[in-house]
């Protein structure tokens, strides 16, 4: 027996003898229930037929650019929604879904007039203002973008994801306090969410308000256990307030679920150095180093863990990596002469406290 690959299955047989009838509103039904069940390829199949008999049915363009978009076929979606657009220059959802698809493409400069086109044809939409909203936003022009959002939500109030980016525009704005109610306004209308109180809960650690930020962060673990960036967050505030026990579980479980990030490894090795394990900081911190390259702040970071092993050498040179790569850092300075020290080259011990105590009275300098 031929096999062949899934995805690409044809029709079913019955399906095709009522797709093969001169009807072109049984092959629209054909085609919306191949869409409704996930059978894309199979739907592209039947649209096709549909557009052999009514080339310029622009509802059948614009289904079958969406196909093609879902199916991750962009050139070919691109394509079909282009034909349609010409075909229909005040189509709405034709300018709507090849914005769409430009947007996916990373074209966000072609992208942007279909938007601004699209809300012009159906300004009582909230899709193509939202849309609109995020495409500004990709541009750092986020007054433009929070008026699309607030338009958004004039048009459907209910629309979280509208009410949350526009706290996050409002944020970068500088309006925080405001920002704050969008986030809330979000979390009552999808609390299910978690990047709506992974975006709260973001504020609120920027404010310094780490109870609730921990709390928020807690909720984004819960309904989203799998993600790492709630976990990360969660194990971050939780450091800040120097709940490390509490810390250390979470940035645990984040580094499970994505056991390749540099920064869940970063604060881990800041965990352990706090609670003094420090052969754990050093495995941690040369994770980073295997990710991300050396840094002024890793090598500082290894310095400290490594003396604290006795490992004096490794200490020095990682120690003198990190003041040749960032002089002015009166830490790193300062931890050097406690390794010079400890090594017994007493002259070397006092250049580096001596610098140290330079950059600190620097940086204290009221001038």
């Amino acid at each position: 027996m031929k096999r062949k690959m899934a995805g690409l299955e044809a029709p079913a047989a019955g399906a095709t003898t009522e797709a093969s009838r001169d009807d072109t509103d049984a092959l629209r039904r054909l085609a919306t229930r191949f869409m409704d069940a996930g059978r894309l390829s199979d739907a592209v199949v039947v649209l096709q037929q549909l557009l052999g008999q009514r080339p310029t049915d622009v509802r059948a363009m614009v289904d079958c650019g969406d196909c093609y978009m879902r199916l991750g076929l962009l050139d070919a979606a691109a394509s079909e929604l282009e034909r349609a657009v010409r075909v229909s220059p005040s189509s709405a959802e034709a300018h709507y879904s090849l914005a769409r698809v430009y947007d996916l493409q990373g074209a966000f400069n072609r992208a942007l007039p279909l938007f601004e086109r699209a809300v012009e044809l159906s300004p009582e939409d909230p899709e193509p203002h939202y849309r609109l909203g995020v495409a500004l936003a990709l541009r750092d022009e986020f007054g433009e973008a929070a008026a699309c959002y607030t338009r958004a939500i004039e048009a459907d109030y209910s629309c979280a994801k509208a009410h949350t980016n526009l706290g996050y525009a409002l944020d970068r704005l500088g309006r925080s306090g405001e920002a704050i109610l969008e986030f809330k306004r979000a979390i009552e209308l999808d609390p299910d969410n978690a990047e709506h109180h992974l975006n709260l809960g973001a504020i609120y650690g920027e404010r310094g308000m780490l109870e609730d930020a921990v709390e928020e962060f807690r909720r984004a673990a819960a309904v989203s256990p799998l993600s790492a960036e709630a976990h990360f967050n969660l194990g971050a505030a939780l450091l800040a307030g120097d709940r490390t026990d509490e810390a250390l579980a979470s940035l645990e479980v984040a580094g499970g679920v994505s056991p390749d990030s540099a920064v869940i490894h970063y604060h881990l090795g800041l965990v352990y150095s706090r609670k003094g394990r420090f052969a754990n900081a050093v495995a941690a911190f040369q994770r980073v180093v295997s990710l991300e390259g050396e840094s002024p702040e890793i090598c500082y970071q290894l310095g400290r863990a490594l003396s604290a092993l006795d490992r004096l050498e490794d200490a020095e040179r990682y120690l003198r990596r990190a003041v040749e790569a960032a002089p002015e850092d009166a830490r790193a300075h300062y931890q050097l002469g406690i390794v010079m020290d400890r090594l017994g080259r007493d002259l070397d011990a006092a250049d580096s406290y001596r610098r140290a105590d330079e950059l600190k009275s620097r940086s204290n300098d009221p001038r």
